[in-house]
């Protein structure tokens, strides 16, 4: 009967034990860091995603109004419209929180102040933060279906028109021949203001605007992260309808020259990115910014006709 010897441990030996763990530490911390890598990319990836969608609703919000308010300035002359309601022209940047004035000045369909809320205390003291006050009014093309006492509201049969206050549509001098219908007054100022959220004990900023709510203005939020707002004005100096040249809000000599509106919005993560440093240097509008610290930004542009 023959015997098998071993001549050799069938094991790893030391050396080779330890030259496996190197391999395997190695490749571990080779995985550990592609797996950092591929999250950092996840996260910028979703917040580039982030901040495109909010852009794209902001400008929905921002172009509908504009539309609206184009359409309305170019519809009737305001001799035309008489009524209990007295519609005036915003000739100033006033903006008080009581009373119904600032939605009744409606003879101008567009307004907006420079990198400063002013003497615009309805936005001023909302949490007014940076950036371009811009301000848009139209009457609802929906009919009112419900009539608010201390709403403002136009009366139209297409000939003749009405302004009013709700508690007064059955004043006489209200009243209009049959076949009229009865539209809401739409008062919006689009402004960057602080949401009194933080991340990391930053403010988490967001676009705001006021709007009437009974006949007064209100602070509404609007879409978080955004940053700062910057608004830009096609005037026509020459009365041939086609804007000559762009201008910031504190240049406008007479608001019913402008022919389009150029939107600058700096959009921006919620929350910093410890392992990003903003670097960029951001031209927006009449401002130049450069932040420097960690959070991802977007600069999205529009230009609308008005």
């Amino acid at each position: 009967m023959k015997v098998c010897h071993m001549d050799k441990f069938s094991g790893f030996t030391l050396i080779e034990l330890m030259i496996s763990l190197t391999l395997g530490l190695f490749m571990l911390t080779i995985g550990m860091q592609s797996l950092l890598l591929i999250n950092k990319s996840f996260i910028a990836v979703k917040q580039s995603a982030d901040m495109q969608e909010n852009a794209r609703f902001s400008f929905n919000f921002i172009s509908r109004d504009t539309s609206q308010s184009r359409y309305w300035s170019e519809l009737l002359p305001y001799s035309e419209i008489s009524g209990s309601l007295a519609l005036t022209d915003e000739s100033n940047d006033t903006c008080i929180e009581s009373g119904n004035s600032w939605g009744a000045q409606l003879r101008q369909s567009v307004f907006a102040i420079n990198n400063s809320s002013g003497t615009y205390t309805c936005v001023g003291n909302d949490g007014y933060l940076r950036g371009d006050i811009l301000t848009l009014r139209y009457v609802e093309p929906t009919p009112a279906t419900i009539i608010d006492d201390e709403q403002l509201y136009i009366k139209s049969n297409g000939n003749l028109h009405k302004a009013f206050l709700g508690k007064d549509k059955i004043l006489l001098i209200n009243t209009l021949p049959t076949n009229s219908t009865t539209h809401e007054v739409i008062s919006h100022s689009y402004f960057i203001g602080d949401t009194k959220r933080r991340c990391n004990d930053q403010v988490i900023p967001a676009l705001y605007w006021q709007t009437l709510v009974n006949g007064r203005p209100q602070k509404e939020e609007l879409l978080s992260g955004v940053e700062n707002f910057q608004v830009q004005f096609g005037v026509d100096e020459d009365i041939n309808s086609i804007p000559d040249k762009y201008v910031n809000a504190n240049q406008v000599i007479n608001w019913r020259d402008v022919q389009s509106i150029k939107v600058d919005l700096l959009m921006r993560a919620n929350c910093p990115d410890m392992a990003h440093l903003d670097k960029n240097t951001y031209y927006l509008g009449d401002e130049i910014y450069q932040p420097m610290d960690n959070f991802h930004r977007q600069v999205y542009q529009l230009t609308l006709k008005h």
